[in-house]
């Protein structure tokens, strides 16, 4: 059984260029693409898989809030620590990716329970 972690970001006004180059650059720093690559060739490391997400450009209108971003990812569980180290990384990626998009109201959440966000520390608290 896999355990995933899904996020959405809503908000009145679209995405601009500024915070698309910024999400990607922070989803690309966050990449676990090699670790997937050195699992495949070696069997070591845990079973990663690559975040997906989308940016929604358009704007929903003066009156209705619409989705700007969205991502998940299954977190690893192939070894003891697999999951909590999986959990801790990408919280890390997802408090980044909402530091640089403003305004939004956002539902982080493993399977159907919601991760807190720590606003003295502007960070994803997975161990709450």
């Amino acid at each position: 059984m896999s355990i995933s972690i899904y996020s959405t970001a809503k908000r009145r006004s679209a995405v601009d260029e500024t915070e698309q180059a910024a999400v990607s650059a922070i989803v690309s720093r966050y990449s676990v693409d090699d670790k997937i690559e050195r699992l495949l060739a070696t069997g070591q490391g845990l079973n990663w898989e690559s975040f997906h997400f989308t940016l929604n450009a358009e704007s929903a209108g003066l009156f209705r809030k619409a989705t700007v971003f969205s991502g998940s990812t299954k977190l690893p569980d192939n070894e003891e620590d697999a999951l909590w180290i999986g959990l801790q990384h990408w919280c890390a990626c997802l408090s980044e990716i909402r530091a640089a998009l403003r305004g939004c109201d956002w539902n982080v959440a493993v399977e159907d329970h919601a991760l807190h966000w720590d606003a003295s520390r502007q960070a994803y608290d997975p161990s709450r």
